[in-house]
């Protein structure tokens, strides 16, 4: 039986820290963790760690937080490591082919996602749009084609009817870092049979961008149910209303019908209100005003006077 105890970790996001907390709590803390720089964010543009830094800080892990990990420099700082091993979990940058080839093992990675179903950069996102079911987790082999590498081990998780992008990621990287701790031990005690992705059933997640949250009115309310719980509660689906933007972070779709597309119909006490869509109406239950916290549709609705305006896409 081999022993693991020289790997390198890449991630940067929230999804990751589950993994690098097990690799930390389990005694197989990194020999380096690389992260991305910090960015500035808000409107302050402050400057801030990636939820991967500080965890590092915290555990008093060797970090690097290079701009391109694919530099020769950063090659060699890898390569001095002597990795057996590198882990990768939503780092969010390709490794090429130089850095593949350093670890006596390879490199393994983590993706929520039961491949080769939503291969690419958004796969949470685009399950809930598409009202998918089942779910799950894949750690795998990486190679030079995105998502495309053998798989160690899948696991399935069921969509709960309460779900959303948020709920869901925080459950996907919660059981995705124990599948990372069962890849490790299949690694070691040579069990793990890596198993080909068939390209023919290759599905793809495209990039979240501002106008895939924009919500198009046009669209049956049941789409748009599904488009606001895939962005939820961050970056979130998003409309103007009295030429002000307006987040919609939780809705219900209705059997209820009315000809028009994008307006307030209704205001219902205590529950939101009722927005025409294409097909069928639309009960919003919880919105985020710009520059406001998130709160009830219907505490919005009492001070807005929205009754009967419309939705527009600016």
């Amino acid at each position: 039986m081999r022993s693991l105890d020289r790997i390198i970790f890449m991630g940067t996001p929230e999804f990751a820290v589950p993994t690098l907390q097990a690799l930390v709590t389990h005694n197989r803390k990194p020999l380096l963790v690389i992260t991305q720089p910090d960015r500035k964010r808000g409107r302050g543009q402050r400057v801030t760690y990636s939820p991967i830094k500080k965890i590092s800080l915290e555990n008093n892990l060797p970090l690097i937080q290079p701009k391109s990990v694919n530099k020769q420099s950063v090659i060699d700082e890898i390569r001095s490591c002597e990795p057996q091993l590198i882990i990768t979990v939503a780092y969010g940058k390709f490794l090429g082919k130089r850095i593949l080839n350093i670890p006596d093992y390879g490199c393994i990675n983590l993706h929520p996602s039961l491949l080769p179903k939503y291969r690419g950069p958004s796969p949470v996102n685009w399950a809930l749009f598409n009202a998918e079911k089942i779910t799950g987790t894949t750690v795998f082999y990486l190679n030079s084609k995105m998502d495309a590498g053998d798989i160690i081990l899948q696991n399935k998780l069921m969509i709960q009817y309460n779900d959303n992008y948020g709920s869901l990621l925080k459950k996907l990287s919660e059981t995705g870092a124990k599948d990372v701790l069962t890849a490790l031990s299949m690694i070691e005690e040579s069990m793990d049979v890596p198993q080909p992705q068939n390209d023919r059933y290759a599905t793809y997640s495209k990039l979240i961008t501002r106008e895939t949250c924009r919500i198009n009115w046009a669209d049956s309310a049941e789409t748009i149910y599904w488009r606001i719980r895939g962005l939820s509660p961050h970056p979130g689906a998003f409309s103007y209303l009295k030429g002000k933007e307006l987040k919609i972070l939780e809705a219900v779709p209705t059997i209820q019908e009315h000809s028009s597309c994008g307006k307030v119909v209704e205001i219902l006490k205590d529950e939101g209100f009722l927005v025409s869509t294409g097909y069928r109406l639309l009960l919003v239950k919880k919105v985020k005003p710009a520059g406001k916290p998130a709160m009830s549709a219907y505490a919005y609705s009492l001070g807005a006077n929205i009754l009967n305006e419309y939705f527009t896409e600016e």
